[in-house]
């Protein structure tokens, strides 16, 4: 037990390099929660109705080693064996933080969440959930605190502004399948013309398409018809769409700071905000931008074997939600009426690899930008004057639904003044964008 203590106290700052910000807070944590020290070392593996618990003491000897119920009814059975001074650690999974988040809230115990691609437990020879909730078990008591990584548990604010985001995400995907199915349907009756000549995307312009292509033949009866349902579901699905933008509305107005931020620079709007504020929160939780780029799912798999290093497609992994809302950013960006070296450097991409491409590619630029804004508390700029009054006068015409004009945030924000002569102070690079302090990317 001496060698796990002394791993503890003295190697893992060290060695900050192996250290990761949200394991460095959960210690701090831990300490203040376990003034004398923890007791316990707990590795729950959980599963849709169940979970295993294992627990070690301080002589490495397991003590409990049990299946629990994780219904609702009979969930008090589980933190009931929980004990103060317990150190409590789960694999970041589906219900995992919300029973993470209950055992913070009893006295005494301190659970925390890893990221289950950095402990190769699905390399083990025996895979089975109790065999699972050893190796947890196991890993927490070997291993400091600091030096794993861990994943930050969502207050319940933030957990409701997720939900959010992620609910009106999909309700937009089954909108886009609608119409879609409206497209095909016209298509298939012989009027490939419709989706041109009329606005599909709205009541009044799939009435008149309707009207236009069915009229009143008899044999148009049926598809008439089917259109006219699909219609219904859309105007339903657009009702929902307006109240999604209320709700993230609301999620944006809780940090007019990041807003402020965000909002300068060209292309993100409402959404994209409400989905960084909601995923991603407090920016110091990312030791630097691969990271966050990671969490997004923007970064390459990567492919060695022997003399063979290559990379592959992004990973996809992490919040799809906010991942599409920042590639769809890129698209709106290259709306906008005036240039800038980041609008630039996609259309010349897009030459080379096609639009999506491209996009994703910027969209991973447009991680580190944002990153580097908010850790310095920088604004959007360029470095040509004639582009910086253009930039000035985009922001004084940008148009946030329900919120309303984006220099509204702006001016509401107490930060503001602060931001922008900080702003005044950095030097931009090759995009025109502020310089990182900490590359990193």
């Amino acid at each position: 037990m001496e060698e796990k203590s002394t791993c503890i106290n003295s190697n893992a700052f060290e060695y900050p390099g192996y250290c990761s910000p949200v394991g460095m807070a959960t210690s701090e944590y831990s300490k203040n929660k376990h003034p004398k020290g923890t007791k316990r070392f707990v590795g729950v593996d959980l599963s849709k109705q169940s979970c295993y618990v294992c627990i070690i003491d301080l002589t490495g000897k397991v003590s409990i080693h049990e299946k629990f119920s994780l219904r609702s009814t009979n969930r008090n059975k589980l933190y009931g064996i929980l004990q103060e001074g317990d150190l409590v650690l789960m694999e970041a999974s589906t219900g995992t933080f919300t029973i993470a988040r209950s055992m913070n809230k009893l006295p005494g115990i301190v659970a925390c969440v890893v990221n289950p691609h950095t402990t190769h437990i699905n390399e083990t020879k025996k895979k089975t959930d109790k065999e699972d909730s050893l190796f947890l078990a196991r890993l927490i008591f070997r291993t400091p605190v600091e030096e794993l990584q861990l994943v930050s548990i969502p207050s319940d604010q933030e957990m409701a502004n997720r939900d959010v985001v992620s609910h009106y995400r999909k309700i937009d995907e089954l909108h886009t399948q609608l119409v879609n199915r409206l497209h095909a349907l016209f298509f298939d009756k012989g009027f490939p013309e419709a989706g041109k000549a009329h606005n599909l995307h709205s009541k009044n312009g799939r009435i008149s398409a309707i009207e236009s292509c069915f009229g009143s033949k008899r044999e148009y009866s049926f598809p008439k018809r089917i259109a006219k349902d699909l219609a219904k579901e859309l105007t339903l699905f657009e009702d929902l769409q307006d109240s999604g933008e209320r709700q993230m509305a609301r999620i944006v107005l809780q940090d007019d700071r990041t807003a402020t931020l965000l909002g300068s620079i060209p292309g993100i709007g409402l959404k994209t905000m409400a989905a960084f504020i909601a995923f991603v929160g407090d920016i110091d939780r990312f030791a630097n931008p691969k990271q966050l780029a990671a969490y997004c799912g923007l970064v390459p798999r990567v492919y060695q074997s022997g003399q063979k290093d290559s990379a592959r497609k992004i990973t996809k992994e992490g919040q799809a939600a906010l991942r599409e809302y920042l590639v769809e950013s890129v698209f709106a960006m290259t709306k906008t009426n005036f240039d800038f070296p980041l609008k630039q450097k996609f259309l010349e991409m897009k030459q080379r690899m096609g639009g999506r491409k491209a996009a994703v590619a910027i969209a991973r630029k447009l991680v580190v930008i944002i990153y580097s804004m908010l850790k310095n508390g920088t604004l959007f700029t360029v470095e040509d004057e004639t582009e910086k009054e253009e930039l000035a006068a985009y922001h004084a015409r940008k148009h946030l639904p329900v919120i309303g004009r984006y220099n509204q945030i702006r001016q509401s924000c107490k930060d503001y003044p602060m931001l922008k002569e900080k702003t005044k102070t950095m030097y931009t690079n090759e995009l025109g964008v502020m310089k990182i302090l900490q590359q990193g990317a």
